[in-house]
This record gives structure tokens, C-alpha cells and sequence, in this order.
């Protein structure tokens, strides 16, 4: 790690409670508790600190994006715009930071939520309070010193926080009185009002194929974050998706959508989580969604990640928390991962043994950000985090157990005395069954649907001693992570109500996100951990339990008439189908080497809610397993076609002002050079100086052909510079061109012995070419004057085309497609 004498590094450090916390007692010291953040703002006794919260939240976001400490910096270091944070080094980066789909995944993520919260708090005591009157700044002192960051129980509630569901929110201000602002929770928006890309976010793209640009969302034009934002809102040229749309309300229809896993008590994942916390694993399990092996068992594929990576699909969808480079950038991104963090401590509380070991050999080592490989161990660096003025970085080690770090969560109080025996010591057993009484009753959807006294037993479960025995069941669900190049995508699961007959709107039963991110941009590695995957053909896996759904069928009355193994699989058997989210052709799924593995095992829950449920004998059920067929009876299945003949590649890219592009094809006589903008600014500049330029060069970095749009003059000009001169001008008016402010199209036919230049596909001027023989190499977008405006969008699409027929039989294809 490069080091240097004069840079001062952030140091992410514990704050402990000035009184009643002893570091005598370890991990068993008194500390301040992060809380459930409906419940912590809901009361009226929080209101300081709720304040407080989101008048820093506020600040925090208006920082400027080149400073250290801005929101918008913080939130980069997941992913875009891939630079060094906190480190002074020049070189650039190798590897991003982030790890997802390996062990250190929980690991990595727990110092990044305690950053954020540090940097919350500073903002607090530094910024807010000092602005209240003096005499009241003693108690909101003493607020900021107890606050800890809320985090958000999706499993309890499957919906936004009621703290980020409205676009303005009202806080005191500092003299009195109070004031509405735009909720911080709402949405980030840049402080400069300027697009992300201003400061690196988005690719500058990539010459891509028809069917990758189709999913490609240019994040970079985005000046504030979306939630959900509906098909017109995710064109990258939209006003929509430039200022960001929040759509809450289909947050919690996604997370609503799943027969069988919602009641009044529980949210969506309820189960899911109360799986990840009882049922018995290692850590390396728990951790990630890598698999263990490649002949797991069915109860291996359980993981905290793929829970984690559903929450990002329900919450964001084709938005920012969808998408992992920029997932970071809405606020509930951190809100959700101090939950992931809290149920990680829960499950570490439960198994505090269990700890790094056994890592699987695809896991065994990581790359930083330097390139350089470090071993997975307890002593791993956890880039870009310091723990101190020297620069050391924050260890697995180091952050194993919250309470060193300075908090805690409401189901690990383990400094309250009725857990300590007379000794001093914990109390495990008493310390654990309590956590198991609150798992039990916060997320056991099984357990209160096979216990629920008012509900007739099915046939099937067998009465034990102090509870129920039931046949549990489970669909496992398997995939390559990289086989659509990183594109983020949902495995969707159903159940058909009628014999062969399909309704995916009412069949749904629960679905598995792909939550992952292209592996190299530009040609360049921005996840190591990811181009490590993408060659060795990891896979991602996922255990989805159904026996709730089962149990909501027997007393609903469809069809199912018991819990007996052999009428539960003859039911599936026949019910049972599976889709990609987008629905795509069977031989595009056969790309994913998708497995669905049907699975069943006998669990045992229990009257005495202290007492966690047992899960024996996982076994697979080949007759409900599947794959790329997309269903197990004959009628439901995905009909086999064969792929499409490939479509000849159409070259695009997106040009940035003050940006250029190299050419990925030899453009010859009769090419065409198609440039799009997503809108025209007609109005003339104040100062009188105004040139939007495109310039064509080629291998000599001559300007073989010139456009200058000058609004100031109302004349577009075309020229050209050969050998450092520039020659004559020739000029058209800018009357009646570019008439659409949504938007033109600048089309340049090479016809050999000249260019045809048509605006919006009208015939504008032909300029004579004044160096025969050179082909065109680049294309460039600038100002003459640096800080002016340009006439056109601030990002322009190219694409090139051998010929003129190919421009209008692609076109033409294209258009049939839609």
C-alpha cells in the first residue's frame, strides 16, 4: 500500500457509551442499540434523534462529490464510479471494493454501514447542533450521543419505511419553529444539479449489440435516484429517469406479490429469514451465494446473500438498488444493510464458534483494489476501510463482534445482568433461548401456521412430544451468476392453480434475484471478484420453502387436500413451472444451466417458543426437480425453438461531451455515421461565444470533416483541418433545423468523394472531401468555449453502419420488433 507522510486518513472507530460500559467485560459491555426504524421513529420520546437523523442525512447529501466525506462519494465506494477512496495513491484502480457472491460478503459490508453512520454522526455534532440555540445544544448532544443508525425489517414489513415514503418531510429549525425539506430518505439527488456522470458515473460505453443496449440503463444521466420507474421512465434520455422517479407504492406490490408469505404478522421474507437463523449451517454457508461445493446439499443452498439480493430486485427493480454499481446511491441501501449486519450478529450470537474456516477453494483468496492477492483469513484487509492515523485497514477480526464496534441490536442485550451467571459470565443457554423466542415470533411463518390452534391439522403432520412434526418442503434454486454477461435478472416460481392452465400474476410463489454487475467496463476489470467468477463459472444458490404456501392451500381449499409427501409431490409434480422474469426463449435459459432442485425434509416445531424448530433428513426429490424446460408437467413446459440467426452487429456508443470514440469497424465509401441526441437547447448564449462541435479525424488526427453549430451566429458551419489548417467554411442556416427541442439526428453519408450531411433525415448540405483516401478513425464531441452550453444533449448516441441499406434494414427491423 503506497503510503504518504502528509495524508490523514478517516479512521472508523467504536463510540462507546461515556457511562456503564466497561471494556473490561469484552463483548459483553454496555453499548448503544441500533433499532427497528418504523418503531424508532414512531415514538414520540425519539423525536431528537429522529430530527437529528435526517437533518444530517441532509447536509450529508449536499456535500460536494469531490469532497472525501460526501454522501456521494461514500455511497461510490460500492461500486461507480470506481475510484480510489480515502487512499492517496495515484494508481488507478484494479479492482473494485465490494465483494458480493463470496464469504467476505456480510464481513466487508459491516465497517462500510459503520462508516456510513460515523460520518452521519460527525455531520450531527460538527454541523446540526451547533446551529441550535447554545442553550439547547447540551440535549441534542446528548441525542446524537446515544443515536445509532435504524435499520429496516423488511421481513416484517414488506414496504419502505414510513420515514422514506413521502418526498418532503418537516424538521425543526435550528431558532425555532419548523420547516418542510426534501426527505433525504426519499431520494439522493446531486447537490450540483448536474448529472452523475459529471462526476464518473456510467459507462462511456462500449460499442454493444441490439439485444445488451436493450437492457442497458445509462445510470450517468441520472441526477437523482429511482425506485421502480415504469418502462417510458427508464429510457436513459427521459426526463424521468434524469431526475429520478419513486414509485413506493410498487416497492410494496413486489414485495406483496408471493402467495403464501404474507399475513398480518409476517412480511414476504419472513421465512426465509427464519430458515437462515435455525436452520444449522457453517459460516461459509451462511455467508454467500457462492456454493461450497459442486455437490452441496439442498440445505447448503441457504444463504444470507440471496435474500440480501431479493431486497435489492423489490426495492429498486430496473432503479438504482436494483443495479449493483449504483445501488448505493438510493438511502435505503444502507438502512437494508444494517438489517443484513443485524441478522448476521443474530446468527453469530447463535454460533458464536462458527467463524472463517473451511473456506471453499473458489473463495480462498481476493484481489484488492491494487490487484494485489490476499489470502481470506482473519486478518484479510477490508479495503478501503482505516481503523487508525496510520492507515491499517479494518480485519474480519477486528470487526467479528458488534459490541467492540461500539453497538448492538435488540435481541443481543448482553450486558443486561439477567443473562450473566454468578460468575460474571454469559449465560449461553439463557442468552440464545431468548433470541430464539423473538425469532420465533417475528418470523416463524411455519411454526405459526402448523401450531396455529384454530386451524385443523392436515393430514400428514404427527403429533411429538411438546409439538408437531410436519413434511417440510423447499425448491432449490441453482444458476450460472455470469451467463448473461453480469445482467441482473429474476428466476420467478409458480404454482398453477389450474391443471396446465398458466396465470403468473396469481400463481407466483416466490422468485430469485440475480442482484450482479458486468465485470470489466471498457475493457477494464472493475470486479475482480467478479472476473473471477464469470471464468470459473460460479454459480449462485437459493432455498425457497414452500410449506407455508402449502399449508395457505390445504385451508384455502385448492386441491390439496394434505401434508403427505406423496400428494404434495404429485400436486407439484403437476403444478409447478418456472420463468425468467422477462420471459426469455428456452435456449437463452439453457444458457444459465438453471437448476430447480425440489426438496423436502421433516421438521419438527415446538409449543414452548424458547425452543428453536429441528429440521432432520434434507433430502433431493428428483420427481419435482427440474430446469431450462421451465416446468415439470408436459403443458406447462417452455416449448424448445431454435435460436434466431445473429443479427449483424450494429455498433453504437455514447459519446460525452468533451469526449471522443474510436471507431470499432473500417468505415469505407457509402458508410453511414448516425449521431443521436436526446435534446436541443435552441436558446442563444449571453456571452455571444457559442460553438457545439463534431469532429471526424482520422488516423493522422486530422479533422477530415467539421460541424460547428453556432446558435449565437444562427448558422451550423462545416469544415475540415488537414495538416494543422483549417480550410474554407461553408455554412447553412440553422433556421428551421433541429425544430424538435426533444430532440435530432445527424446523419453523415460517406458517398466517397463526399459527405451527405441530413438533419433530422433532411437533406442539409454535401461537402466535398479535401483529403482523398483517409477513412475516418474517431469522432469527437467538444465546446470551443469549455464553459459554455452545448446545443445538443450532453450525451450523444453514434452508431455507425457499413452501408445505407443496412442503416434502413436495421431500422426497419427494429421497428417491426417493437
Amino acid at each position: 500500500m503506497p503510503e504518504s507522510s502528509e495524508y490523514e486518513y478517516y479512521q472508523i472507530q467504536a463510540r462507546f457509551p461515556a457511562k456503564d460500559s466497561n471494556p473490561d467485560d469484552g463483548i459483553n459491555r454496555k453499548v448503544f442499540v441500533r433499532q427497528d426504524i418504523d418503531e424508532w421513529s414512531s415514538k414520540k420520546s425519539n423525536k431528537k434523534q429522529v430530527d437529528l437523523f435526517i437533518l444530517a442525512l441532509d447536509n450529508f447529501q449536499k456535500l460536494d462529490p469531490k469532497e472525501r466525506l460526501s454522501y456521494f462519494q461514500v455511497a461510490g465506494i460500492h461500486g461507480q464510479p470506481f475510484v480510489r477512496w480515502d487512499d492517496p495513491s495515484p494508481e488507478p484502480m484494479k479492482n473494485g471494493y465490494c465483494f458480493h457472491s463470496h464469504v467476505i460478503f456480510p464481513i466487508w459490508h459491516r465497517p462500510y454501514v459503520l462508516l456510513f453512520e460515523q460520518v452521519l454522526y460527525d455531520i450531527m455534532v460538527k454541523e446540526v447542533i451547533p446551529q441550535f440555540l447554545e442553550a439547547h445544544q447540551a440535549s441534542w448532544r446528548q441525542q446524537a450521543e446515544s443515536w445509532r443508525l435504524p435499520f429496516w425489517d423488511w421481513a416484517r414489513n414488506g414496504r419502505v419505511p414510513d420515514l422514506a415514503k413521502y418526498p418532503t418531510i418537516t424538521v425543526p429549525r435550528p431558532q425555532g419553529g419548523s420547516v418542510r425539506i426534501n426527505n433525504p430518505l426519499f431520494q439522493f439527488r446531486m447537490p450540483t444539479d448536474k448529472p452523475m456522470r459529471s462526476e464518473g458515473v456510467g459507462t462511456e460505453n462500449t460499442w454493444e449489440n441490439d439485444a445488451e443496449q436493450e437492457e442497458y440503463k445509462n445510470f450517468g444521466n441520472a441526477i437523482g435516484t429511482s425506485r421502480w420507474p415504469d418502462e417510458e421512465d427508464q429510457k436513459p434520455t427521459s426526463e424521468g429517469w434524469r431526475h429520478g422517479v419513486v414509485n413506493n407504492r410498487k416497492v410494496a406490490d413486489a414485495f406483496n406479490a408471493h402467495e403464501g408469505y404474507n399475513d398480518k404478522n409476517h412480511g414476504p421474507a419472513a421465512e426465509m429469514v427464519y430458515r437462515l437463523l435455525t436452520v444449522p449451517m457453517d459460516y461459509t454457508t451462511f455467508a454467500s451465494t457462492n456454493p461450497t461445493s459442486k455437490d452441496q446439499n439442498v440445505d447448503e443452498d441457504l444463504n444470507i446473500e440471496y435474500i440480501h439480493n431479493n431486497i435489492h430486485g423489490w426495492t429498486g427493480a430496473a432503479g438504482h438498488m436494483g443495479n449493483v454499481p449504483v445501488a448505493s446511491f438510493d438511502p435505503l441501501f444502507f438502512l437494508h444493510h444494517c438489517n443484513i449486519d443485524r441478522l448476521f450478529a443474530i446468527w453469530q450470537a447463535l454460533n458464536p464458534e462458527k467463524w472463517m474456516d473451511n473456506i471453499p477453494v473458489g473463495n480462498a483468496t481476493i484481489r484488492d483494489s491494487f490487484g494485489k492477492e490476499h489470502i481470506v483469513n482473519g486478518n484479510t484487509p477490508l479495503q478501503p476501510f482505516r481503523r487508525d492515523a496510520e492507515g491499517n485497514y479494518w480485519t474480519p477480526e477486528g470487526i467479528r463482534f458488534t459490541p467492540n464496534l461500539g453497538y448492538s441490536y435488540p435481541e443481543l442485550p448482553r450486558w443486561e445482568t439477567k443473562y450473566h451467571q454468578q460468575d460474571g459470565t454469559l449465560n449461553q443457554v439463557l442468552f440464545k433461548e431468548n433470541i430464539t423466542t423473538i425469532i420465533n415470533r417475528l418470523y416463524g411463518v411455519s411454526r405459526d401456521l402448523a401450531l396455529d390452534p384454530k386451524a385443523p391439522t392436515p393430514e400428514g403432520v404427527e403429533a411429538i412430544d411438546g409439538g408437531l412434526k410436519i413434511p417440510d418442503f423447499a425448491f432449490s434454486v441453482r444458476f450460472l451468476k455470469y451467463a448473461l454477461g453480469g445482467r441482473p435478472f429474476w428466476v420467478k416460481l409458480y404454482l398453477a392453480q389450474e391443471d396446465g392452465i398458466q396465470t403468473p400474476l396469481t400463481d407466483l410463489i416466490a422468485e430469485v434475484y440475480n442482484f450482479s454487475q458486468k465485470p470489466e467496463l471498457d475493457g477494464s476489470s472493475v470486479c475482480g471478484n467478479c472476473t473471477k467468477g464469470q471464468k470459473s463459472r460460479v454459480k449462485s444458490t437459493a432455498y425457497i420453502p414452500i410449506t407455508p404456501v402449502l399449508y395457505k392451500l390445504i385451508r384455502g381449499g385448492r386441491k390439496l387436500k394434505s401434508l403427505t409427501r406423496d400428494e404434495v409431490l404429485a400436486y407439484i409434480q403437476k403444478r409447478a413451472y418456472w420463468r425468467n422474469e422477462k420471459e426469455l426463449p428456452r435456449y437463452e435459459v439453457e444458457k444459465l444451466e438453471l437448476e430447480i432442485i425440489g426438496s423436502s425434509n421433516d421438521t419438527k416445531h415446538f409449543t414452548n417458543p424458547a425452543t428453536p424448530p429441528a429440521f432432520e433428513n434434507f433430502k433431493k426429490e428428483p420427481t419435482i426437480t427440474g430446469g431450462a424446460d421451465g416446468a415439470l408437467d408436459p403443458e406447462l413446459k417452455q416449448p424448445k425453438i431454435d435460436p434466431p440467426a445473429p443479427r449483424p452487429r450494429r455498433p453504437r456508443a455514447n459519446l460525452p461531451l468533451h469526449g471522443s470514440l474510436q471507431f470499432q469497424q473500417t468505415l469505407k465509401a457509402d458508410s453511414v455515421i448516425l449521431i443521436e441526441s436526446s435534446s436541443v437547447d435552441p436558446v442563444k448564449p449571453d456571452d455571444g461565444v457559442d460553438m457545439t462541435q463534431i469532429s471526424i479525424m482520422d488516423a493522422k488526427n486530422d479533422i477530415i470533416f467539421h460541424i460547428s453549430i453556432r446558435r449565437a451566429q444562427d448558422q451550423i458551419i462545416f469544415n475540415s483541418k488537414l495538416g494543422g489548417s483549417w480550410g474554407e467554411e461553408e455554412r447553412i442556416d440553422i433556421a428551421r433545423r433541429f425544430d424538435s427541442e426533444d430532440g435530432a439526428t445527424i446523419l453523415i453519408h460517406d458517398q466517397g468523394e463526399g459527405f451527405e450531411v441530413s438533419i433530422d433525415w433532411v437533406h442539409a448540405i454535401w461537402f466535398a472531401k479535401r483529403a482523398q483516401g483517409t477513412a475516418p478513425q474517431s469522432i469527437q464531441y467538444d465546446l470551443w468555449n469549455k464553459e459554455g452550453t452545448s446545443a445538443l444533449s450532453e450525451d450523444l448516441e453514434v452508431r455507425t453502419y457499413p452501408s445505407m441499406k443496412a442503416l434502413f434494414l436495421q431500422k426497419h427491423a427494429h421497428e417491426e420488433e417493437k
